[in-house]
């Protein structure tokens, strides 16, 4: 699995200007706002930046990529870091469409307000999964796929509102919608159609769904309208709140993709379908694996209310993990990007200290007692294990000082994983093949993956090696840095004090599944 955030990052300056929004999202308004006569029953505005395809890559070329790149919004449904590691209903659905075909996933998280269908057709990525009903029409500018799943939309009101079941109830109340929901033109009939004289206001500009609940639930919102998904999940964790009436037929979502890109609608397809059918007395059959994915987001109330939990999420407490105040205070004196080291820890360890693999190496960063010196005895302990994993990793960083910045950090990565040997026979493999050997994407990134082949690495040093393993290392740890900064910053004001360095193993095991060849050791006997 390996997720990025790409948009707006200093690695890659590529600045596009996005004036538009994406077309079911071009309601006008602002925080608050009555739109009862300022907006029509028609969509304002009409074109995105770049209506139409301006690159070539479908599904073969994404094949040769070895990448898929998922567009989509920051939010608690279809993409955000929980423990340092990637979650949401879509990204889920679709990193498992990814593994099957030998895939990984890079995430381009796109900010309230960005057209979402220019990123797509100006090439930032392949799919864009926000939760769009299929219904919206944009055959003009991109591709719907089978549905993703159906939900219906509906009103949430403060527990404490009499009635709330009927139509009626809703009399008087002003019912605010989020911001870029489509949804004027349907509410405005349903109130002429029921003579139910509510009020329609429109949320702020970039407030989620989840963020205009909790507003519900302190009384500073009379109600709002959200899908059904959305609401199952946000009632499960915010405390005050209630169902009130549905408001129209239920409606498919979809995952929508350029229009030049038919091969890959046709893979996207064939999968869903596989996941998620009608059958013939048109119930919905759903795969055990769609089922236990999308029961976690949206049924099981335990998984919503910890995927909530503010100290495992950086875009609400600001912290990566527990271990925030030790890590940067050994790396920063290093030259070492705490933030880097982070998401290298998350890779070997899931933050769990007492970590240990079946090679033997041990703790945060997976240290080998053979290369840990004074500390080998105490691997398990969150300090000794950083000093003998930073101090490995700074020397490898500086023998690479010569690179530019991010190369710099790959071939670090990479020798860290790898060991020097295997990269000094792809680094060789490389000039054999009249590559630069001190460039990663064009240079180790292409040969490394040959040291499995018999015919190249029957002639170097060091043999053998599963080389495709180490490219899809380095780049997940760098495309999850880029994410973490997007939510901490590097330089922080204050210093947390010792007693916020915690051992992170308890309930944090149900990680472990995506660490197969790592055990927890038992802690020592008191």
């Amino acid at each position: 699995m390996r997720t990025i955030f790409i948009s707006r990052n200093h690695h890659r300056t590529r600045k596009i200007i996005l004036p538009c929004l994406l077309l079911w999202a071009l309601l006008v308004g602002g925080c608050g706002e009555r739109i009862d006569h300022s907006v029509s029953g028609e969509t304002a505005g009409s074109q995105p930046t770049f209506p139409y395809p301006l690159v070539e890559r479908d599904w073969t070329q994404i094949q040769k990529s070895g990448v898929l790149r998922m567009i989509t919004f920051y939010n608690s449904r279809t993409f955000f870091i929980h423990k340092g590691g990637q979650a949401g209903f879509d990204f889920e659905l679709l990193d498992r469409f990814a593994r099957d075909h030998g895939l990984t996933v890079e995430v381009v998280i796109a900010q309230p307000g960005d057209d979402l269908i220019s990123l797509l057709n100006s090439g930032q990525g392949d799919v864009i999964c926000s939760g769009l009903p299929a219904q919206i029409d944009l055959s003009q500018f991109a591709l719907h796929t089978r549905p993703t799943g159906y939900s219906r939309n509906l009103v949430v009101l403060p527990v404490n509102t009499p009635g709330g079941t009927e139509m009626t109830d809703l009399a008087g109340l002003s019912v605010t919608i989020p911001w870029g929901y489509p949804l004027v033109p349907m509410l405005q009939e349903i109130r002429q159609r029921n003579e139910v004289p509510f009020r329609l206001n429109q949320g702020p500009s970039g407030m989620e769904a989840e963020e205009l609940m909790t507003l519900v639930s302190e009384g500073r919102l009379q109600s709002v309208v959200v899908d059904e998904l959305a609401a199952k999940a946000g009632m499960a964790s915010i405390e005050g709140l209630k169902q009130g009436p549905f408001l129209g037929e239920e409606f498919p979502t979809s995952w929508q993709i350029r229009l030049n890109s038919e091969s890959l609608k046709s893979q996207l397809d064939i999968f869903l379908k596989k996941h998620l059918r009608l059958n013939e007395t048109g119930h919905r059959r759903r795969s055990q694996t769609y089922g236990i994915i999308f029961d976690r987001y949206f049924e099981n109330k335990k998984t919503i209310q910890i995927f909530r939990e503010a100290e495992h999420r950086p875009d609400i407490s600001g912290h990566i993990s527990g271990f925030d105040s030790l890590i940067r205070r050994q790396a920063e004196p290093l030259n070492l990007d705490w933030r880097m080291v982070s998401a290298l820890i998350y890779q070997e360890s899931r933050f769990y200290v007492r970590a240990r693999s079946k090679a033997d190496a041990r703790g945060l960063m997976q240290v080998l007692p053979d290369f840990a010196g004074v500390q080998a005895d105490s691997l398990f302990h969150a300090a000794p294990n950083l000093r003998a994993g930073l101090r490995l990793m700074a020397t490898t960083y500086n023998n690479f000082a010569y690179l530019d910045s991010l190369d710099r950090w790959r071939f670090t990565l990479a020798t860290y994983h790898a060991g020097i040997g295997h990269i000094t026979d792809a680094r060789r493999i490389a000039m054999d093949f009249g590559r630069d050997p001190n460039n990663w994407e064009n240079g180790l990134a292409k040969t490394l993956p040959l040291l499995m082949q018999n015919r190249h690495y029957r002639d170097t040093r060091h043999g053998f090696y599963r080389g495709t393993e180490t490219v899809d290392y380095v780049e997940e740890i760098i495309n999850r840095y880029r994410t973490y900064c997007r939510f901490v910053p590097r330089k922080i004001s204050t210093t947390e004090p010792d007693s916020v360095v915690m051992d992170r193993l308890n309930g944090w095991d149900e990680d472990l599944s995506g660490l197969p060849d790592l055990v927890i050791e038992p802690p020592p006997p008191e």
